[in-house]
């Protein structure tokens, strides 16, 4: 539904713009479009037929409306001309004035007798178009001229109350809302039908079914918002997939209306069908460095936490940037301050914010997830430490036994995982991982934690992954995939015992040949003497 699917009606009213005349077209339409003046007015005054259409459908006044010549609409009108003919791609001469913003020539056509609820195919009406572009002269127009408010277009179900949110008109939504727009209407959904191809990969295709408000929070006008909320619309009504407005504001990086719908009191605990919740969705934008508002990057460390100085060895690229007022992780916070649990699991792996484009690329968002997963996978420093110092317990693992010290030790990464743009949480993800392992540790994560399934039908990824045949290792053998010895070092520090052998009795020694043998950079001679003492060959 992105974009509000307007794309027919704008096409249809823009195409007058660059579609020439089509062979055939009368003398009078031909002159029009021309800009020949002169010999128009021969014509009409001969007696020219003012509705000869052109092969395609365009009249004479649909091209003086295009050429926003308001004497010589008058002229048609005056003589006849049908104000309601469309050409075949559904533009009228209605529309056209809308789509030039001329009120004045609106008022023409509507005296005329227009008809004000004309749409295109798809039942996509002048009020529709004029709610989308803001117009509050020519709204108000059209509704005096009796445009039903309440039209639903045939292709996806949406109203002008719905072309405004989307386009974040907030003079346009108040006035549709007192002019008795129906508030919490819901678009056309997409069935599970629609998810169905021949292709065998998997497929994502957002169900639609939003609301004005979602909208709003799809939108980011947060004023908008208020108006809806004001006349009464349901501050938690989800999409059919169960993303409340409070969900899709943070996931479409509009944290300022996000806080404004806490503060109106939208709900904090609800999970959606992948079992997200509003605190998931605010650790998954800041991890994937999308933090600052509408995914500017990251905030400085300090506007999160009151001070000035990351961990020991973390730096941020963005650090002595100006501060913003809102970010993903000011949000996260907010939520865990009204209670929001910070231990919820993830029903099932989610398709990625790109739909097909990212198919389920993350292998360790899956089920079982949590937000301190999500954000140890990330190396992203600030959320894991705003979760540990509100309740986030250090060893919960996803299906597959993946914990967050695995996670940040480098288990289960692939190049098409998003944790590829770690860089944007800094120029150094060792260094970060190394802060979150010690934050983690301190907590009590266990660093000989094991993978216990990656082979089950609940556990199994449908592909070859990053996390194939990994069943039985631990946090170390992660250092190895990432070739990051301080990593490697700061685990043996901590216990992380090296005779360790996988379920396929692989031991770190395997694991070390298998890297130098594949694609990837051979391991490091520091590495190597790390991970290979008499325990670990």
């Amino acid at each position: 539904m992105k974009a509000m699917r307007n794309g027919r009606l704008l096409l249809a009213v823009l195409a007058l713009a660059v579609l020439p005349l089509a062979a055939g077209a009368t003398g009078l339409a031909d002159l029009i479009r021309e800009g020949d003046r002169a010999a128009v007015e021969r014509e009409l005054a001969a007696g020219a037929d003012v509705n000869a259409l052109a092969d395609d459908g365009s009249s004479p006044l649909l091209w003086a409306v295009h050429k926003v010549d308001h004497e010589l609409v008058a002229a048609l009108l005056k003589r006849g001309a049908d104000p309601d003919v469309r050409n075949v791609l559904g533009a009228s001469p209605l529309t056209q004035a809308i789509d030039s913003g001329d009120a004045h020539m609106v008022r023409l056509l509507l005296e005329a007798g227009a008809d004000p609820g004309q749409g295109n195919d798809d039942e996509q009406t002048p009020l529709m178009l004029a709610a989308r572009l803001g117009s509050l002269p020519i709204v108000e127009l059209l509704v005096k001229a009796g445009a039903d408010v309440n039209a639903r277009e045939t292709y996806r179900g949406q109203t002008a109350l719905m072309w405004a949110v989307a386009a974040s008109q907030v003079e346009v939504t108040g006035f549709l809302v007192q002019r008795g727009a129906q508030i919490d209407v819901r678009a056309a959904e997409n069935d599970w039908g629609n998810q169905i191809t021949s292709e065998p990969r998997a497929q994502y295709r957002p169900a639609g079914g939003l609301t004005p408000l979602l909208l709003s929070a799809r939108s980011g006008c947060t004023a908008c918002a208020k108006l809806l909320i004001g006349a009464g619309a349901a501050i938690d009504r989800p999409t059919p997939e169960g993303v409340t407005p409070l969900m899709l504001a943070i996931d479409n990086a509009n944290y300022e209306t996000a806080t404004w719908l806490l503060d109106a009191g939208a709900n904090p605990h609800i999970s959606d069908w992948w079992g997200r919740t509003a605190l998931y969705v605010a650790i998954d934008m800041s991890s994937r460095g999308g933090g600052g508002p509408r995914g500017a990057g990251p905030q400085p460390f300090d506007d999160v936490f009151g001070r000035g100085a990351p961990p020991e060895g973390v730096r941020f690229a963005e650090a002595g940037a100006p501060r913003v007022e809102y970010s993903a992780l000011q949000v996260a916070l907010r939520l865990l301050e009204a209670g929001a649990d910070p231990n919820a699991q993830l029903n099932m792996h989610r398709p990625g914010r790109g739909g097909n484009t990212a198919r389920f690329t993350d292998d360790l968002l899956t089920t079982g997830c949590t937000p301190l997963l999500r954000a140890a996978s990330t190396m992203d420093v600030r959320a894991v430490e705003l979760l540990l110092q509100h309740g986030a317990a250090p060893d919960i693992p996803n299906v597959m036994g993946v914990t967050p010290l695995m996670a940040a030790s480098g288990i289960g990464y692939g190049l098409g995982s998003s944790r590829a743009g770690v860089a944007a949480v800094g120029p150094d993800p060792e260094a970060n991982a190394m802060a979150i392992i010690r934050m983690l540790i301190e907590a009590g994560a266990d660093v000989n934690a094991r993978i216990t399934d990656t082979s089950s039908h609940t556990a199994i990824i449908a592909r070859p992954s990053a996390m194939t045949d990994r069943e039985g290792q631990t946090a170390i053998f992660g250092t190895i995939s990432r070739g990051w010895p301080r990593v490697a070092k700061l685990l043996v520090e901590n216990g992380a015992r090296l005779d360790v052998k996988d379920k396929a009795g692989r031991t770190l020694r395997d694991a070390l040949e298998a890297k130098a043998g594949g694609r990837d950079e051979p391991a490091s001679p520091e590495l190597r003497a790390l991970l290979t003492p008499a325990g670990g060959s």
